[in-house]
């Protein structure tokens, strides 16, 4: 079996065009953009273009060996399915609360808060990089059943979900911060 002789899975194949659909909106938000505008807060509670950025890509590191484990053991399982996939009602909960604009807000858990470790400016790339990566972990998923596969949240162990239940919420947490980036944009002193 050669995962890769076959077409992306529809539901696949619509959650990477939402992850690239936000990659090119971040592109457009950061556009022209010096380092202290990427770098500027609107209030010292509120991230910047930046450290929006940095916090998706910090969160999808986090979640990059967990969706591994999970493909790679739904394929010593022999979970395999074309689909089509249902969210169930968790993940459809998980998604809705996700997607902006928010609503509840929540300090973001300590491993996903982000500090500068270099130039605002790199922020940019390092999310983009993060982005293909989680695109790669979709095109390894495909064919498994994703719907079976199951991930416990690094963040509280009591949420579970599948696989595609996290790969739903993945753009619809993005979106959250696609949003949170152009209000910052939009804000930005003259």
């Amino acid at each position: 079996w050669n995962k890769n002789s076959m077409p992306l899975n529809p539901q696949l194949q619509n959650i990477r065009e939402q992850v690239d659909a936000n990659s090119a909106r971040l592109l457009e938000i950061c556009a022209g953009l010096s380092e202290a505008q990427l770098a500027w807060r609107p209030a010292e509670t509120k991230w910047s273009i930046a450290e929006n950025l940095l916090h998706l890509e910090r969160t999808a590191q986090i979640f990059f060996p967990i969706i591994d484990r999970a493909i790679e053991d739904a394929r010593r399982q022999g979970w395999l399915s074309e689909g089509p996939f249902k969210l169930g009602l968790m993940g459809n909960i998980f998604v809705k609360y996700t997607e902006p604009p928010p609503k509840l807000r929540l300090k973001a858990p300590k491993l996903v808060r982000v500090s500068f470790d270099g130039p605002a400016a790199a922020a940019l790339p390092r999310f983009l990089a993060s982005q293909e990566q989680f695109n790669q972990r979709l095109e390894n998923a495909n064919g498994i059943d994703i719907a079976r596969a199951r991930i416990i949240s690094p963040f509280a162990s009591f949420i579970r979900m599948s696989l595609f239940a996290l790969f739903s919420v993945f753009p619809a947490h993005e979106r959250r911060h696609v949003w949170q980036a152009s209000n910052v944009r939009r804000d930005l002193p003259a």
